[in-house]
């Protein structure tokens, strides 16, 4: 923290004070009236109660709303939050009222709290019901106000949805990709019926997985694996040796956004050269809650048809799903990919 940073929070903090020393001298004046100027020990202790008070219940509930949106962020889930903050907020407001007032009352006014406990408890009532206002005012301006946001980047979760399945079904209905496929099918027929069988489950496996992911948001783990083994299938019929896939995983627990697997793999096809002089090598493995996704780089000159948006689609997606981003690194022999994995679906 640099010494502008230090400034600027000293001066955010004697603004509070300034502040919370205006509002507790104006609500302390409304119940004590003119008692209130007595004398100077009188004012001195009064003004320190209500400034105890009120600074103690606005920095506390402002740390708890702090707190609240560090582990449950408003973005994520606005509802949650708000009932989360207004919980703790309450429990902490009555806590913080009843032992400043009991300190109060006890070491500086010198009186029992119990001789006329109505009295007292009616005073901390009040208190709590106008530090509950003014903390619900903040919670439900907070709230409306990522309400609104997070209906919108639900609309563009829905629409980047949309556009992955639109991109992965596109690649599959790609000329290059159908003229590839079928030249493949083709000399199958003629030379290995059985594989020719195989390729053509294959193929249907992957058209009925696009198709079937239209409404959801994430899928388990193992289903996604099972679909790119056989997109994986399909291409290694066509390249043989020169394509080498090697996925270690045997944890299948947790979910991810469907096809994200498949357009990783698409993009290390598109974007690398494939021969028998120069194979490409594709490792999948798990690394804690994460799926990597790696490839040996061999930049092809000319780049096939792409988009571009596969990666900055997935990585949208993620930013609203989970609290882990996804991560790219690229370096002089590899390129690599990390996607996170979701514990569960909410």
């Amino acid at each position: 923290m640099n010494s502008k940073e230090i400034i600027r929070i000293s001066l955010r903090e004697c603004k509070d004070v300034l502040i919370t020393l205006f509002f507790s001298a104006l609500i302390t004046y409304i119940f004590a009236g003119n008692y209130l100027f007595t004398n100077f020990s009188t004012a001195y202790k009064n003004l320190l109660y209500g400034f105890s008070i009120g600074y103690s219940l606005w920095k506390g509930n402002q740390f708890i709303g702090w707190l609240g949106n560090l582990y449950f962020p408003w973005k994520k889930n606005p509802k949650l939050t708000f009932t989360l903050n207004s919980i703790f907020s309450v429990i902490y407001t009555v806590l913080a009222i009843i032992t400043i007032n009991y300190l109060f009352l006890h070491f500086v006014f010198n009186i029992n709290i119990f001789d006329n406990l109505g009295r007292w408890i009616s005073q901390m009532v009040i208190t709590f019901l106008i530090s509950l206002v003014i903390t619900t005012s903040f919670y439900l301006a907070y709230f409306f106000k990522w309400w609104r946001i997070s209906a919108i980047n639900e609309e563009k979760l829905k629409q980047e949805a949309i556009q992955l399945r639109y991109d992965a079904l596109k690649s599959q209905v790609n000329p290059h990709f159908l003229f590839n496929s079928l030249s493949v099918l083709s000399s199958l027929v003629d030379t290995d019926t059985a594989k020719a069988k195989l390729f053509i489950q294959q193929f249907s496996n992957i058209y009925r997985y696009v198709l079937d992911q239209k409404d959801k948001e994430l899928v388990p783990l193992d289903e996604e694996i099972r679909f790119i083994k056989s997109y994986i299938n399909l291409h290694q019929m066509r390249h043989g040796e020169s394509l080498k896939i090697h996925i270690d995983i045997t944890d299948f627990s947790g979910f991810i956004i469907p096809l994200s697997l498949q357009t990783l793999l698409e993009n290390c096809f598109k974007h690398n050269i494939i021969s028998e002089e120069k194979p490409l090598t594709v490792k999948l493995w798990r690394e804690n809650n994460f799926i990597v996704v790696q490839n040996n780089l061999q930049k092809r000159r000319i780049i096939q048809d792409s988009n571009g948006i596969g990666l900055e689609t997935i990585s949208k997606r993620y930013e609203y799903i989970s609290q882990h981003p996804m991560e790219i690194d690229q370096d002089e022999n590899y390129f690599t990919v990390k996607i996170p994995i979701v514990k569960s679906i909410s």
